[in-house]
């Protein structure tokens, strides 16, 4: 598909009505920007102060189904990220991200509100539903966020220059410089329901 695909009008309207904040006043350490699909966008998180995160630029894959709002969009973090709620193929579980009544997924959520909810989720991880074994295991054995700064360190900044992305980020966003408005979600059960053998989805 590519960006002459005729969109309904309701989709094509709600679209329109999504990046309209980017334009102005986009979420805090968030940007967005278009892909040759309409349907598929590039977004940004920065990773949140005093958080194993920060000083990361984490970059994400949203795409939206014909079926949006209605339905959910599919969102993966491309950058690598040691997180409870975020697998190693960048599988997001989040309730948000899953429609009811398995998850919690409404029309009302803007892609605003929904980088918003991710970057929180950065913030404040879930250890009671962890996707990742790994990480859930080194929260356990104490050493969880030495090992998200490490990974933080050695995927989600700018080695080259030795300049953190997420810093520049924040940098460009304090200088008041513009911002890119118009730059899948797989198995994301969490650990404890499948050791329960519950469904693929929450």
């Amino acid at each position: 598909m590519s960006s002459t695909l005729q969109l309904p009008p309701i989709l094509r309207n709600r679209i329109n009505k999504d990046l309209k904040p980017f334009k102005s006043s986009p979420p805090p350490g968030c940007t967005l920007s278009p892909t040759e699909n309409i349907l598929v966008y590039k977004a940004t998180i920065s990773g949140p102060p005093n958080t194993p995160f920060e000083g990361g630029l984490y970059h994400l894959n949203i795409q939206m189904g014909m079926d949006y709002p209605f339905q959910p969009p599919k969102v993966r973090f491309e950058t690598k990220v040691f997180h409870p709620n975020v697998s190693e193929k960048g599988l997001i579980c989040l309730d948000t991200l899953k429609p009811k009544p398995v998850g919690s997924w409404s029309p009302a959520v803007s892609l605003f509100s929904l980088l918003t909810t991710l970057r929180v989720l950065l913030s404040n991880p879930s250890w009671d539903d962890p996707l990742s074994e790994d990480v859930f295991e080194s929260w356990k054995d104490g050493c969880w966020e030495a090992k998200a700064v490490e990974w933080t360190k050695s995927y989600a900044m700018d080695k080259e220059n030795d300049n953190p992305k997420g810093e520049q980020h924040e940098e460009n966003v304090k200088e008041g410089k513009k911002r890119p408005v118009e730059e899948e979600n797989g198995e994301t059960e969490p650990l404890t329901k499948k050791a329960k053998g519950e469904g693929e989805s929450l």
